[in-house]
């Protein structure tokens, strides 16, 4: 039976204050970009809780999602050659033209340099699960979420891990007037612009440009 992969080392992990905590501006896409984060971290949560039950049921140590930190030198990491672009590889591509957002995840330890990138898929509906991208499917299809449009930073104390969130949306939606996202609730009479209003219903598409930063 394969072990479920969890997204971050453990349960232990708690958001940590960055510089978006101390913007003095108002920025119109925070709620909108919250709620996303908040979908994530539910997912996340869920898939600890999988892998958690999983090894109390076989009797087993979790699988910690951290190298040990005589892996985790301040050197740079060996330069990897792109992926081959296989047909086999490139199947269901959780990337299409639809996809609104999607969540890149680096994990290191402490100052260490970066150990991980992880990828995953926002799903049209909150609700639903997220889906992670292998590294071959986003070296295909990655290009129109080059920009970064909220970060968030999450640290496990016990392992002295570092977790980065970066969204990333779809800029080929940037000139679209609408993005449809479901099951986002907010208020539906005082909503400002680039919120999302009520359930399944569709918003406009976030001015990305406003507050977002491109970038690998």
């Amino acid at each position: 039976m394969p072990f479920p992969d969890t997204v971050f080392c453990c349960p232990s992990a708690i958001p940590i204050r960055t510089s978006r905590d101390t913007k003095p501006y108002h920025d119109p896409n925070r709620e909108l970009h919250d709620t996303i984060f908040g979908s994530f971290l539910t997912y996340a949560i869920k898939k600890q809780r999988a892998a958690d039950l999983l090894a109390l049921i076989l009797r087993i140590e979790p699988e910690l999602n951290v190298p040990p930190p005589s892996t985790a030198s301040l050197s740079s990491p060996p330069r990897t050659t792109a992926p081959i672009l296989t047909a086999e590889a490139l199947a269901n591509n959780p990337l299409t033209p639809h996809t609104p957002y999607v969540i890149h995840l680096t994990s290191r330890r402490d100052y260490g340099p970066v150990y991980s990138h992880r990828y995953f898929a926002c799903p049209l509906s909150l609700k639903g699960d997220w889906i992670e991208i292998s590294h071959v499917q986003w070296f295909a299809e990655g290009e129109p979420f080059r920009m970064k449009a909220e970060k968030w930073d999450l640290k496990c104390l016990e392992h002295s891990a570092f977790f980065r969130m970066t969204l990333r949306p779809n800029l080929a939606l940037r000139y679209s007037r609408q993005v449809i996202i479901n099951d986002i609730v907010s208020q539906a009479s005082s909503s400002p612009e680039g919120m999302v209003v009520g359930e399944g219903t569709e918003h406009p598409c976030p001015a990305h440009g406003s507050s977002a930063s491109s970038g690998a």
